[in-house]
């Protein structure tokens, strides 16, 4: 099978906005290079922004569940003034339990305000002889002080 073909059925399966990008740019001619992942991730990107709402300005915003997964929103927590937003599947948080110990993480370079750090809960999730720590809950903070955290947990 065609290298090119093998992609094309790998995205298909992805993601349908790989495959109308990969559709737009993909004809009969001969390829003499496939895109880069990270070319099509972009134009993947910019085509699915037009679908999504726009970014909140103040905390005091609806949360659009149909943009979500089904189930993926947990919990929306307020403390005082501030609010913490908590996602995570089913499943995930099944594992969760499950887990022995959790690894707390909080990044701040990938929110925007009126939010200040993403934090993640990462557990080791085991499958027979293989363990790989994962993130299996996200929490969209509006603040970082030690009752913040609290509420959230």
């Amino acid at each position: 099978m065609h290298a090119r073909t093998i992609l094309y059925y790998l995205l298909l399966i992805m993601c349908p906005f790989y495959t109308q990008v990969l559709l737009e740019e993909l004809t009969p001619a001969p390829c003499p290079a496939l895109s880069k992942p990270l070319h099509l991730a972009r134009a993947a990107s910019r085509l699915r922004q037009r679908l999504r709402p726009d970014d909140p300005a103040d905390l005091d915003f609806e949360i659009e569940e149909d943009h979500l997964p089904s189930g993926f929103l947990q919990a929306d927590v307020r403390v005082k003034s501030r609010r913490h937003i908590v996602f995570a599947t089913k499943q995930q948080l099944e594992q969760l339990a499950k887990a022995k110990t959790w690894y707390v993480d909080g990044t701040f370079k990938l929110v925007r305000k009126p939010f200040t750090q993403l934090l993640s809960i990462n557990a080791f999730v085991r499958a027979e002889e293989c363990a790989k720590q994962v993130p299996l809950a996200f929490v969209l903070m509006s603040g970082k002080k030690k009752n913040d955290h609290k509420k959230v947990s």
